[in-house]
C-alpha cells in the first residue's frame, strides 16, 4: 500500500466515519451507533484482508487509480445510509454468522494470543487477569 492510496482511504474510510461515530454517541443515537459499530468491524476485517492480499490486489504501480476507485467505492457503500448498506450486508450475512458459530474458539484463541503478547512484553498475569 503506497502513500497515495493511504491519504484518500484514511480521509474517506477513517476520518469521516470516526466523526460520524462520535456524533452518534454524542447524540445518544443507538441505531446510528450500532450501524457505525458494524462499519468498524467490517473495516477491520477488510483492512486485514487488504494487508494480506495487497500484492495481489494492487501488483503494479499503474493499477493504482482503478484499485483506489474500487476501494473508495467499497468504503462509500459500507457507510451510505441505505437498506443494502455494505456494512450491514457483510456484517449480518458473513461476519456475524461466522462469529456466532465459532465464537468460543475465536475467544479462546484471542485469550491465548493476549497471554502470549503480555508474556512477551513481560507483563505476567494469571488466568483471572490479576498481575503476578
Amino acid at each position: 500500500m503506497d502513500f497515495y492510496t493511504l491519504i484518500p482511504r484514511t480521509l474517506l474510510g477513517v476520518f469521516y466515519p470516526a466523526f460520524a461515530s462520535l456524533r452518534a454517541v454524542l447524540l445518544e443515537s443507538p441505531g446510528s451507533s450500532v450501524s457505525w459499530m458494524k462499519y468498524w468491524v467490517v473495516l477491520g476485517v477488510f483492512s486485514v484482508i487488504e494487508l494480506l492480499l495487497d500484492l495481489v490486489l494492487n501488483p503494479l504501480p499503474y493499477s493504482f487509480p482503478t484499485y483506489l476507485v474500487l476501494k473508495c467505492t467499497f468504503l462509500v457503500w459500507c457507510m451510505v445510509p441505505i437498506d443494502m448498506n455494505g456494512s450491514d450486508v457483510i456484517f449480518n450475512n458473513v461476519l456475524f454468522p461466522i462469529f456466532k458459530e465459532h465464537h468460543e474458539q475465536i475467544e479462546e484463541k484471542a485469550e491465548t494470543a493476549k497471554f502470549s503478547v503480555l508474556k512477551s512484553l513481560c507483563f505476567k498475569k494469571d488466568k483471572s487477569g490479576k498481575d503476578k
